[in-house]
């Protein structure tokens, strides 16, 4: 019985460091010569890759107005933009682009609308890069989606599933339990 209690403490203690890891905000890569941000119209939030910080909570549905620019003339270049989802969903292409130009500035509007199945309250990333003549610009923001994350179907799917494993590892682990005593 003892041996139960302390694997459940661990369990819980994992779960509690896994829950409050802090998490990296808006950032680009070192030595990216470049600028991209985003406006989430509902939410009322813009994000900079270059300065924002924290996590940034948004709506499953909305639409984002982006700008991106370069330092200088890309010339043939390549890029996209994706969202890292967290388990079991991976990562989904937002958009990717190619192309020869001389023009240093983008823009445009994106809507997104995700299912509810996916749990609000958990951290993803989104992530993009742009590659050309002048080099790599990469960046990435740590976004969360409003709500709580016992909203989700999904999440009441893997409780129980979690609870049906418990008890039957329980019920496999009890003939030892009886030798100790």
């Amino acid at each position: 019985m003892k041996l139960m209690r302390w694997c459940f403490a661990g369990g819980v203690m994992v779960l509690t460091l896994a829950g409050s890891a802090a998490h990296a905000g808006a950032g680009l890569e070192p030595g990216s010569t470049c600028s991209a941000s985003g406006t989430f119209r509902d939410a009322g939030v813009t994000v900079d890759a270059a300065t924002s910080s924290g996590v940034v909570t948004v709506h499953h549905t909305d639409t984002v107005d982006w700008t991106g620019s370069v330092t200088g003339a890309p010339g043939p270049y390549s890029g996209s933009v994706w969202v890292k989802l967290p388990p079991p969903f991976g990562t989904v292409t937002v958009r990717s682009w190619s192309g020869d130009s001389q023009t240093t500035s983008n823009s445009g509007t994106e809507h997104y609308n995700l299912p509810s199945m996916v749990p609000a309250g958990i951290t993803f990333t989104v992530a993009g890069e742009h590659k050309d003549n002048n080099g790599r610009c990469a960046g990435s923001v740590q976004l969360q989606f409003d709500g709580s994350p016992l909203g989700s179907p999904i999440t009441w799917v893997s409780l129980g599933g979690t609870a049906i494993t418990g008890i039957g590892a329980a019920f496999a682990l009890r003939p030892l339990f009886r030798k100790v005593m």
